[in-house]
């Protein structure tokens, strides 16, 4: 038991460390889990301090508030998570969500992810990755096709020219010819 007067010395024997102090003008605090003691000049100037059955009883009462927080608490997470396991099997079995692009699947499954961390998601965002990557290499193919189609049309269309310049040229050396010859008589 802590008294009036003792020594800093004999109350750090009693009651241990403290779990903080605190300096205030001349006197300092220790507090304990139990209370307080104020101590002026290193003696115990004033203390407040439950008593061992008084702290016992508020320790319980805290444990079964405790207690009592935590029951629904885990109550909530266990619906959450079942609610998550629920959403992940409609997902799963919907096929208009398998119908979407990759991408959108990839970013459900990463933002359901976030939502329900307790509801294992990586397979499906695994598999979602694969269909976002293949939809991926299919658009480079389609942009790739596309770019050799208009370079034979490019092509097509400069063979066209190239044949048309070619014909002009062969019509104006005929006219050249004749021009040239127009005049001319044939011998027999």
């Amino acid at each position: 038991m802590i008294e009036k007067g003792q020594a800093a010395v004999q109350v750090l024997e009693a009651l241990g460390k403290p779990m903080g102090s605190m300096e205030l003008r001349d006197k300092t605090l220790l507090l304990y889990p139990q209370g307080e003691v104020t101590l002026k000049e290193g003696v115990v100037a004033m203390v407040d301090l439950m008593s061992d059955k008084q702290f016992a009883d508020d320790q319980e009462r805290l444990r079964v508030e405790r207690d009592e927080w935590l029951v629904p608490k885990e109550r909530r997470r266990v619906a959450h998570k079942a609610e998550g396991a629920s959403l992940r099997a409609i997902k799963m079995k919907s096929q208009a969500f398998t119908a979407l692009p990759g991408k959108n699947r990839v970013d459900y499954w990463r933002s359901f992810q976030v939502r329900h961390p307790s509801v294992d998601a990586s397979e499906q965002i695994a598999r979602a990755r694969a269909g976002y990557e293949t939809e991926l290499e299919e658009l480079r193919s389609q942009q790739r096709i596309a770019e050799l189609e208009t370079r034979v049309a490019q092509a097509e269309k400069e063979a066209t020219a190239a044949r048309l310049e070619t014909e002009k040229l062969g019509v104006e050396t005929e006219r050249t010819e004749r021009s040239r010859n127009y005049g001319k008589r044939l011998r027999p």
